[in-house]
Parts: C-alpha cells; sequence; structure tokens
C-alpha cells in the first residue's frame, strides 16, 4: 500500500511548532502572556510523529520488508544533520559567553543529546517553564530524545504484536495507551519535572498516532462519515484553545492533556481535501 503524502499534517506540524517557538519567545500582549499554552505544541508534535512512524513501520511489516538497519538509517539522516549545525553554530557563543558552571552544563547537554538521553538530563531538576531554563541551549533536545526512544523500542513490539496477536494490535495499543496516561496522571502531583520529561509518561500521546496509523492501514473509512468535515474544525479549534488558555501550572501531561490530543487525532483522522480546516493546513 501506497503512503499517500498528507500536506495538512505537515501544515499542522508548523502551526504547532509555531506555537512552541511563540511561547518561548515570551510576547506579552495587554499584559497577558500569548499563547500561555504554547509548550502543547511539543505534545501535538508527539501524536504527528506517532502516526506518520508507526505508519511506516506497519506498511514495510506488513510488506515484509521492515529493516531496523533501514528505520534507523533514516531516522539518523533525517536528525543528525540538523543536530550537529545547531550544536557547531553554538558552540563558539558558548565558548565566549558561558562562565565555566554553566559551560560544563552545556557540553553535558550536548553529550547527552548526541546519545538521545537529554530528557533524562533535563528530568534531573529542570523545570521547563522556569526562567532558567532559556539559559539551556539544547533544552529543546528532550521531545527528541522521548521520540527516538521510542522508536528504540516500539519497532520491536509491532513485531512482535504483529507476529503473535495482530488481530488485536489495536486493543493492546490502546491498553498502552491508558497505562501511560494513568502513570501521567500520578506522576503530574508526585514528580512534575519526571512526568514532563520521560518516555513512560509521555508514550500515550506518541501512541495516540500509532493507533490512527493503524486504522488508517486497515481501511476503516473515516473520511466517508458523512459529519467528518465538522471534526478538523473541531480539533483545530480544541488545539487553538489550548494553546491560549493552558498555563504552566498545569499539571501536565495529565488527564487535561488529552483535550489537545484528542484534537489533534480528530485533524489526522478526518481532514481531507475537501473541508476548509484541511486547506487551511494545506
Amino acid at each position: 500500500m501506497a503512503l499517500k503524502y498528507r500536506s495538512e499534517i505537515d501544515g499542522l506540524r508548523a502551526f504547532a511548532v509555531l506555537a512552541v517557538v511563540v511561547y518561548h519567545a515570551e510576547f506579552v500582549f495587554a499584559g497577558m502572556p500569548v499563547l500561555s499554552g504554547g509548550f502543547i505544541g511539543v505534545d501535538v508534535f508527539f501524536v504527528i510523529s506517532g502516526y506518520l512512524i508507526t505508519r511506516l513501520i506497519l506498511s514495510a511489516i506488513e510488506k515484509d520488508k521492515f529493516s531496523f538497519l533501514h528505520f534507523y538509517e533514516r531516522r539518523a539522516r533525517r536528525i543528525l544533520p540538523a543536530l550537529f549545525v545547531v550544536m557547531l553554530a553554538s558552540m563558539p557563543f558558548a565558548w565566549i559567553y558561558m562562565l565555566p558552571a554553566a559551560f560544563k552544563d552545556y557540553a553535558w547537554s550536548i553529550l547527552s543529546s548526541l546519545g538521545f538521553v537529554s530528557n533524562l538530563y533535563f528530568a534531573q531538576g529542570v523545570v521547563y517553564a522556569d526562567d532558567f531554563s532559556t539559559l539551556k541551549p539544547f533544552l529543546h533536545t528532550w521531545s527528541l530524545s522521548v521520540e527516538e526512544q521510542f522508536y528504540l523500542i516500539f519497532p520491536v513490539i509491532l513485531i512482535v504484536l504483529c507476529h503473535t496477536v495482530k488481530r488485536y494490535l489495536i486493543p493492546v495499543m490502546a491498553v498502552m495507551f491508558i497505562l501511560s496516561l494513568q502513570l501521567a496522571q500520578y506522576w503530574s502531583g508526585t514528580s512534575p519535572d519526571t512526568n514532563f520529561y520521560l518516555l513512560p509518561s509521555r508514550g500515550w500521546e506518541l501512541i495516540a498516532g500509532a493507533i490512527l496509523a493503524k486504522l488508517e492501514l486497515d481501511k476503516t473509512n473515516a473520511r466517508e462519515f458523512k459529519g467528518r468535515f465538522i471534526l478538523p474544525a473541531l480539533g483545530l479549534i480544541i488545539i487553538c484553545l489550548s494553546f491560549v488558555f493552558f498555563t504552566d501550572d498545569m499539571k501536565h501531561p495529565g488527564y487535561i492533556s488529552l483535550l489537545p490530543i484528542i484534537g489533534t487525532m480528530l485533524i489526522i483522522r478526518y481532514a481531507g481535501s475537501s473541508d476548509i480546516t484541511s486547506r487551511l493546513l494545506q
């Protein structure tokens, strides 16, 4: 099955990245922060990533053409060049302007980024929304590390499931989704830093996209649903409201995070070429 390119998803991804950038720029209008919940763009991105990558993995497994070497080689070609450019561009400025202690922290953040474990490094006391976090140039790589850790484990899980309980793949993924979400909700009250940065409490967002990929490859006709044209619009409205009204002091990720995740799922599942929302994102 050929995988169709969906430009509306690229548009949604760009929208999510823009929200994160605006959030970190700390723009203020009439004394109020612009997009106080712009950090939710990362959650939107996780769902999109889970959908796109799982679609590729499952399609290759169905054709009996999946290769770990090819999969990770593609991931490396996609990620490492840009990561190396950012590292090389930032090093001279770090050397000139950072005090020794800060430069040491910067060096460790680079090393952890290269090993895709920077989320573990930053989980040791770095509050994402803290003013001090703006002085950590590689803080943004925490989400990249979460993704790469997920894609180190998830292909193995998919292969095992496809060769054992293939017909129950969606229910199994749904159980994984629920367990991860429950852990996120629990950690949001007990270990907020751990909850924000680590894969066990973020995995449900990627699995949400994975479930959508499986539904699509099973050719369930979501886009033939008569009222589907309003659902992408509803999804985009939910995401926009999350960007505007979510704040740093919310217990996130957790149950409250279901709102932007559901909004993203509605767009991925029901967007097509005829509705206004899809055309806007395209």
